[in-house]
């Protein structure tokens, strides 16, 4: 669904291809790859979610745009961004965006009585669109 070069959170990888970009932040330098984001560990990578502000020079050709109120997104293997002034900004999921798709990983969490899928720290309710097909919807869960 994302492609050969996608891998979910926790996966271990001995090294990353020689096109990731590193991205420095809190004293770390990950790795990107392809929509990935990856941290030095026990002499290889694992795969983690985005460090907090995050900013890669580009998504992957098959990132989705859309619109949630007046703002626009991009969303690709979980993650989603924003546009920013040197390329793109990993965010926490909008309450309300609508996407199609999960990555592998994603959890069952039941809360009063309905279901929902966690990745990443965030929630979606699955749903049906207006033309019936699967859909998964960012909701706000209080913990």
């Amino acid at each position: 669904m994302y492609g050969p070069a996608w891998h979910p959170l926790g996966f271990f990888i001995a090294a990353v291809s020689a096109g990731a970009v590193v991205v420095a932040l809190n004293d770390v330098d990950y790795r990107y790859d392809s929509g990935v984001f990856y941290e030095p560990v026990d002499g290889g990578y694992k795969v983690v979610a985005p460090p907090s502000g995050a900013v890669v020079p580009s998504l992957p050709q098959d990132a989705v745009s859309l619109q949630v109120g007046d703002d626009t997104y991009y969303y690709y293997g979980g993650q989603f961004y924003v546009q920013a002034d040197n390329g793109y900004l990993a965010v926490k999921a909008p309450p309300g965006a609508i996407v199609y798709n999960l990555p592998d990983g994603a959890t069952t969490v039941n809360a009063e009585g309905v279901t929902y899928l966690q990745y990443n720290g965030d929630y979606y309710q699955p749903i049906q669109d207006g033309s019936g097909q699967s859909a998964y919807e960012v909701v706000e869960i209080e913990n």
